[in-house]
C-alpha cells in the first residue's frame, strides 16, 4: 500500500516535473489537453500544499463550481491518497502523450487498488472533481460490446476492420481515433443482451430488414460502446433503433444510450438524442398476446426502479417513453425479449422487426 510519505514524495518530485517540463518557452500541447493539462497541474499544486500544511479533514474546489470535495473521515484518508496517486498518473500520461486503459492502470499496481471497482470509483471522482472528462484524461475503458453487420472502418492505426463476422468483433478501445466509416446499412439495431445479439446474427436479420448494423453492450452498456454509437450517428446519420426487454432495466439501458448517464462523463457527448425506442415495448405485451409462462412480476425493486425513472426530466418531457413506464406499473409484469419465442422461435426477426420497422412504430 502507498503510504502518505510515498504520496507526498511523488507528488513533490510531480510538482518539480512542473516546472522542468514548462521552461521559459513551454510548447504547449493542442488547446484542450493544454486546458487539461494546466487543470491537473493547478490541483497537484493544491494537493503538494494541503498536504505539506498537514491538513484534514482536506477540501478541494470542484472546479467550474462553488462546491468542495471533502474528505474527513478517517475510512476517507486511503481514498483521498488514491485519488492524488491517479492525478499523478493522469499527469504522467498527458506529459508523455500516451494513453492507458483503467484496467492496464489497475495492473499495474494491483496491491494498491486492491480491486477494479476501487479504480473506477477513484476515476469518476477524479472526472468530478477536475470536471474534465476521462477521455481528456488520456485514461480510457476496457471496452464489452460487439459489432456486427455491413460496417467497415479503420481503426487507430489505420488498419482496415470488417464487422462482417458470424460472432461480431469487440468495439476497439479508441473510438476517437477511429475513421473512414463505411456501411451500406440502412439501420442502426442497438441490442440489450448478447444473447439476442447472437440470435439476430444467427436468424440473418438482414435478410428480414435489410442491411444493419448490430450493436450490444451486453446489459448496462460501458463508456466506449455509448461512445461508438454516437460516432456511427454521427458519422453515417443512419436511424438508430433500441431493442431492450420490457421491463424497467431495460429502459434505463435505453435512457443511458438516449440521454445520458447521470455521471459527469457524458459531456464527453456519449449520448444519442436520437436513438428510438423500437422494442420490447410494455404497450405490446397485450397486443401480441404473449403468453403467460414468458411474464414475470414486477418486484419491489423493479417498482422503486419505474419510480425513479419517471421522475427523471428526460423521461416526464417524453410522453410517449413515460407512458411505457405507467403501462408497466398497470400490468404490474415485465418481458424479457427472449419472451417473444414463446409466439414462434423466429418471431423477433422475421415478423416483429420487420413490422416495427416498416410501420414506423418506435418512440
Amino acid at each position: 500500500m502507498t503510504t502518505l510519505q510515498e504520496i507526498i514524495v511523488i507528488l513533490s518530485d510531480l510538482k518539480q516535473s512542473l516546472i522542468a517540463f514548462h521552461g521559459v518557452n513551454p510548447v504547449y500541447p493542442p488547446p484542450n489537453k493544454s486546458e487539461t493539462m494546466a487543470r491537473v497541474e493547478e490541483y497537484i499544486k493544491l494537493v503538494v500544499a494541503a498536504i505539506s500544511r498537514g491538513d484534514w479533514p482536506l477540501q478541494l474546489p470542484i472546479h467550474g463550481s462553488d462546491k468542495m470535495m471533502t474528505w474527513k473521515a478517517a475510512n476517507q484518508r486511503r481514498k483521498c491518497l488514491l485519488l492524488f496517486h491517479l492525478l499523478a498518473k493522469s499527469h504522467a500520461l498527458l506529459r508523455t502523450n500516451t494513453t492507458s486503459t483503467k484496467r492496464d492502470i489497475y495492473y499495474e499496481d494491483v496491491s494498491l487498488w486492491g480491486n477494479q471497482p476501487v479504480l473506477d470509483s477513484t476515476v469518476t471522482q477524479m472526472t468530478r472533481l477536475l470536471n474534465i472528462p476521462r477521455r481528456c484524461l488520456n485514461i480510457g475503458a476496457t471496452s464489452k460490446g460487439l459489432v456486427a453487420g455491413s460496417l467497415n472502418f479503420l481503426d487507430g492505426d489505420g488498419k482496415l476492420v470488417d464487422c462482417q463476422s458470424p460472432t461480431g468483433i469487440l468495439i476497439p478501445n479508441d473510438v476517437e481515433r477511429l475513421s473512414h466509416f463505411r456501411s451500406k446499412a440502412f439501420h442502426i439495431l442497438l441490442v440489450e443482451k448478447d444473447s439476442t445479439f447472437q440470435k439476430l446474427i444467427d436468424d440473418k436479420i438482414e435478410s428480414f430488414i435489410g442491411e444493419c448494423i448490430l450493436i450490444t453492450g451486453k446489459g448496462y452498456p460501458d463508456v466506449n460502446t455509448r461512445r461508438f454509437l454516437r460516432r456511427l450517428w454521427d458519422e453515417l446519420q443512419l436511424p438508430a433503433l433500441a431493442l431492450v426487454d420490457a421491463d424497467p432495466h431495460g429502459i434505463s439501458i435505453l435512457a443511458v444510450y438516449r440521454f445520458g448517464s447521470q455521471n459527469l462523463e457524458d459531456i464527453e457527448h456519449l449520448s444519442t438524442p436520437q436513438l428510438r425506442f423500437i422494442g420490447l415495448q410494455p404497450s405490446d405485451i397485450e397486443p401480441l398476446h404473449i403468453p403467460d409462462e414468458a411474464k414475470l412480476p414486477l418486484t419491489q425493486r423493479d417498482r422503486s426502479l419505474i419510480d425513479s425513472l419517471a421522475q427523471r426530466p428526460s423521461v416526464t418531457e417524453n410522453q410517449l417513453l413515460h407512458e411505457q413506464l405507467v403501462v408497466l406499473r398497470r400490468l404490474d409484469c415485465k418481458v424479457e425479449i427472449q419472451g417473444l419465442t414463446k409466439i414462434h422461435p423466429q418471431f423477433l426477426s422475421r415478423t416483429y422487426l420487420p413490422a416495427k420497422i416498416q410501420s414506423k412504430s418506435w418512440i
